[in-house]
């Protein structure tokens, strides 16, 4: 199967040999997935050089808790940023992540309020204590 979006770009998709797929390209909900990813990670480098920070790399691993049956929907979503630069500060980086994940990433944001956020974050390639992302819940009265 092939998706093209408004920006005239086609995508292919497929599912797993189980689902009567082939195996020959991301399904559905892995595209979902880099959605969720990608919506963060482009909010992020955004924040960050808008603030006149110098990234040298970011890498981004999200991670999902589903529901055991059917529709098997998303329960917590867990985010690992693992960021470098030199000006980068840990404040800087988790209140970029937090804007993001709050206020900017519509994908994230289109998940029900009940699904919870968890980031972990390597800044300058050490670990900081994992923090929870509070949902604003006004986000979907909107």
């Amino acid at each position: 199967m092939l998706a093209k979006a408004d920006s005239n770009h086609w995508i292919p998709i497929d599912t797993g040999t189980a689902s009567g797929g082939t195996a020959g390209a991301s399904d559905p909900f892995q595209l979902f997935l880099i959605g969720v990813g990608a919506c963060s990670l482009v909010d992020v480098v955004d924040i960050l050089t808008k603030g006149r920070k110098e990234i040298r790399e970011l890498n981004l691993e999200v991670e999902v808790k589903r529901s055991e049956r059917h529709p098997k929907v998303v329960r917590a979503v867990r985010y690992h940023f693992q960021i470098s630069g030199e000006d980068v500060t840990l404040d800087v980086a988790r209140r970029a992540i937090e804007l993001s994940l709050t206020k900017y990433c519509s994908v994230s944001l289109s998940l029900d309020r009940s699904v919870t956020f968890t980031v972990h974050l390597a800044l300058n390639g050490e670990e900081s204590q994992p923090f929870e992302i509070e949902r604003d819940a006004s986000v979907f009265d909107s």
